[in-house]
């Protein structure tokens, strides 16, 4: 059976040796120094403690997990989905999203409405995922938000961070998840990204002159929507290597289910 119609299971992790398995992928994505990799306890800590750690299995094969670990913000709970990988070799056969899926399903059926987690705003491919297939809004921009980064991929910039917020039962997520039309959002504002952070086959890119350039321009900018109360509400390739992050007026009223 090839990879790309393998039959993947999606279950809890809750071995030490599926533990292990993990730090093992996430060492093969990422390619840390020791300084930079989450341990293996960590795991378990995660599942002690109420976390989210849900393997992605092809037969007995880990090929992607996500952790989640439970956080508070004004008196409520919350996920904040700090690592998700998969497998260079099964990338784009919808791993990512059935991980996310089991992560909402989990969180649901806990009482849980809110997932949150950071990504680079250079990666156009995450941020695509992240707004168009799951609903996810964006509100809040860190400058440097890990420190300096031990992995190849992150190619030595600033880890700026852009963070998603999924409120999981909003008629907003749900409408992206069922592929249902979605509301005319008024978009007061876009921003543009004109680089692209490309790993093809699991082998990493140089990165171009421009990286760090059109990174610090993506930080004003966001800076300064976010400031002024905009929301990331959709995401919209452009030709070549570009697309706009388009904001708007956020309603809070989505947040929770009418």
């Amino acid at each position: 059976m090839s990879e790309a119609t393998e039959e993947i299971e999606i279950r809890r992790i809750v071995s030490i040796a599926e533990m292990e398995a993990c730090v093992e992928l996430q060492q093969s994505v990422w390619q840390f120094r020791d300084l930079d990799i989450v341990p293996r306890r960590m795991f378990a800590v995660a599942n002690a403690i109420g976390g989210q750690v849900q393997g992605a299995w092809a037969g007995a094969r880990l090929v992607g997990y996500a952790l989640s670990i439970p956080g508070l913000r004004n008196g409520k709970p919350y996920f904040h989905s700090h690592m998700l990988a998969v497998a260079p070799e099964y990338r784009n056969h919808g791993i990512g999203r059935m991980l996310k899926l089991a992560q909402r399903e989990d969180a649901l059926a806990r009482g849980i409405e809110l997932i949150e987690w950071t990504f680079d705003p250079l990666e156009i491919k995450n941020a695509f995922f992240n707004i168009e297939k799951l609903g996810a809004i964006v509100r809040r921009y860190t400058p440097d938000f890990y420190g300096a980064s031990t992995s190849p991929l992150h190619g030595n910039l600033p880890t700026d961070r852009l963070h998603a917020e999924w409120w999981l039962n909003s008629e907003h997520v749900r409408a992206f998840l069922a592929g249902e039309d979605l509301p005319k959002y008024s978009i007061n504002e876009t921003i543009t990204v004109t680089y692209v952070r490309t790993d093809s086959g699991g082998t990493l890119q140089p990165l171009p002159s421009s990286a760090l350039e059109s990174l610090l321009k993506l930080r004003r900018e966001f800076s300064t929507a976010f400031s002024a109360g905009l929301t990331v509400l959709r995401f919209q390739k452009l030709s070549g290597e570009s697309a706009s992050y388009q904001l708007g007026q956020w309603n809070e009223n989505e947040m929770a289910e009418k």
